[in-house]
């Protein structure tokens, strides 16, 4: 039976939701998960290698770490919605830019840097504010449902798109995304969204003994970004968030010639990152649920270790479409999972006053990792002929951050309480 409460939450803010699942839909992340269409495209035409690729990946995340500390405060201080009025036509010029290059590999990292700076305000730091704003109660399940608009664009666009490269070429495929993001995304997302996301929320529902219980048992005081990092939740954090994002990264960074070279065609490739999208939706569902109703850190820990089965059946040589299939989505359900533990441990440890600061701290570690983990998994296939060396490093990834999402729960921190 649902609280009266709680029903209350989502009539005055489903809207808000809607409108944050499909910002978050049609920004940077839909790049992470479509980039690997255009890997063999782009080494094809320019003779480049797929750790070249990797390098320029490395450069836009890189890029990103700078920016994301820089825009959360940008967005403690100005709100959601003067944000991404700037960065989600920025993001759509990448796209239009990558369109028209002719090889010339400084250009490309040219546009790597400039979708560093402005795709980090078309991500889960700007969209998860006004979410955070709007639900305390059932905060879990709407960050799940509202993170799930990347998993429902990520199983739609890569059939279409794979059909339009085919068809029309790449660069094509590349006008496709820009007019998704900047002509359909964003209108609709700020439509339904309104002026909530520049609300602020108060929040917190740790008591002192550091146990998680529900919503509205205990309030706590916002932390500052200083009281934030010299605190071992955050480090913690941060470590959990880098561990997991080596080997998801990796994976769906390269995830269309990864499995073209175990034997799969292109459009067996293409229909996998769709498989990869439904892992996501059923790890962010999953486990904005679970959140608001058992302790995080257990949530965390178990969501982290389910991918690492995944990533153990890819090392098979020849898997058959199911199998590759079935492998995929374990390791999207932990990447699903990904956005929601980390807005939910910032929002219920440290507070909503400097969420936007504290947030953008810790995805720091998430966007280096990143940008080291596509160059990492594109070298090792340079230079061994395989992505297993990777595979077997990312395996042992997501067990460390299972553990530094578990050991969470084992922190008080009464300076922060």
């Amino acid at each position: 039976m649902i609280a009266a409460d709680d029903l209350a939450e989502w009539r005055r803010g489903w809207r808000i939701v809607a409108g944050a699942a499909i910002g978050m839909g049609t920004g940077i992340l839909l790049y992470l998960m479509m980039m690997s269409l255009f890997i063999t495209h782009l080494t094809r035409e320019f003779g480049w290698t797929r750790g070249d690729i990797g390098v320029a990946n490395m450069v836009a995340f890189g890029t990103g770490a700078v920016a994301l500390p820089i825009v959360g405060r940008l967005l403690d201080r100005f709100g959601f919605r003067p944000m991404v009025l700037v960065c989600v036509p920025a993001l759509a010029m990448v796209y239009v830019a990558m369109s028209m290059e002719r090889g010339y590999f400084p250009f490309h990292l040219a546009v790597m840097v400039w979708g560093g700076i402005f795709g980090a305000g078309t991500a889960a730091i700007a969209y998860t504010r006004p979410v955070i704003a709007a639900f305390e109660r059932q905060r879990g399940l709407a960050l799940g449902v509202a993170t799930a608009g990347t998993s429902l664009t990520g199983m739609i666009v890569p059939p279409i798109l794979g059909v339009t490269i085919a068809a029309y070429g790449w660069r094509a495929g590349l006008y496709a995304m820009a007019a998704l993001t900047a002509l359909v995304g964003l209108p609709i997302a700020l439509a339904l969204i309104g002026r909530a996301g520049d609300a602020q929320a108060r929040v917190s529902d740790e008591v002192a003994s550091g146990r998680w219980v529900a919503v509205g048992q205990a309030n706590t005081r916002d932390a500052t970004l200083g009281e934030a990092m010299r605190g071992a939740r955050f480090w913690l954090l941060a470590v959990a968030l880098a561990a997991v994002n080596i080997p998801g990264s990796g994976i769906v960074g390269h995830l269309a010639p990864l499995i073209g070279d175990k034997g799969l065609s292109d459009a067996a490739a293409a229909l996998e990152v769709s498989f990869y999208a439904a892992g996501l939706l059923a790890g962010r569902l999953v486990t904005g649920f679970s959140l608001d109703r058992w302790p995080a850190p257990a949530v965390g820990a178990l969501m982290t270790l389910v991918p690492a089965v995944g990533v153990v059946l890819l090392l098979i040589p020849s898997p058959s479409f199911t199998l590759a299939a079935i492998a995929i989505l374990l390791v999207g359900v932990q990447q699903g999972s990904e956005i929601d533990l980390v807005a939910y441990f910032v929002s219920r440890s440290f507070g909503a006053g400097h969420y936007g600061a504290i947030y953008g701290a810790v995805a720091v570690a998430g966007a280096l990792s990143t940008g080291v983990a596509l160059v990492f998994f594109g070298r090792v296939h340079d230079l061994t002929g395989s992505y297993d060396l990777a595979l077997i490093v990312g395996a042992v990834a997501f067990c460390v951050g299972a553990g530094a999402f578990g050991s969470i729960g084992l922190v008080r921190e009464d300076g922060i309480y």
